[in-house]
């Protein structure tokens, strides 16, 4: 019987790793991770006032813009971007059977929208879970249930 391969997402704010898990008692190993602080040339200064338009002749009305996103939803959703693309390529290369993603609730909706295509065809499970910074030997405990590792 061939053995599920299965990636695994584990993403924060500002970091993403991924992991390979072969069928049952073989474990998790790390295939890669990114940082916030790969994309920096990306990043965009934030005003701390939203802006105004000046309509009309004579620039009479004036409105103030609310901004629809906060800097952190929209830095959060940069990054999500990353990891989704990131995500794209490991799974082209992989030939994996399903995907796990496992995340904290804010970063797990942003992600939960961006994923298309084959991986989000193949995904098993996601975990509202902020599991990044877990060393990879304490990792498995967190899937019991969603994976028979």
């Amino acid at each position: 019987m061939k053995p599920i391969r299965t990636l695994v997402l584990v993403a924060g704010e500002e970091s993403a790793r991924f992991f390979l898990n072969q069928g049952v008692g073989k474990g998790l190993s790390e295939v890669c991770d990114i940082s916030i602080s790969q994309f920096a040339a990306a990043q965009v200064d934030y005003s701390d006032r939203p802006g105004r338009q000046t309509g009309g002749p004579g620039g009479v009305a004036r409105h103030g813009f609310d901004p629809h996103d906060s800097a952190d939803e929209q830095e959060r959703g940069r990054f999500a971007r990353h990891v989704v693309e990131a995500l794209a390529q490991q799974w082209s290369a992989g030939k994996f059977d399903r995907l796990v993603v496992a995340a904290p609730a804010k970063m797990l909706g942003v992600l939960r929208g961006q994923i298309k295509g084959a991986p989000a065809a193949a995904l098993h499970a996601d975990l509202a879970k902020d599991l990044v910074n877990v060393p990879l030997h304490d990792l498995p405990g967190h899937f019991t249930g969603v994976l028979s590792i």
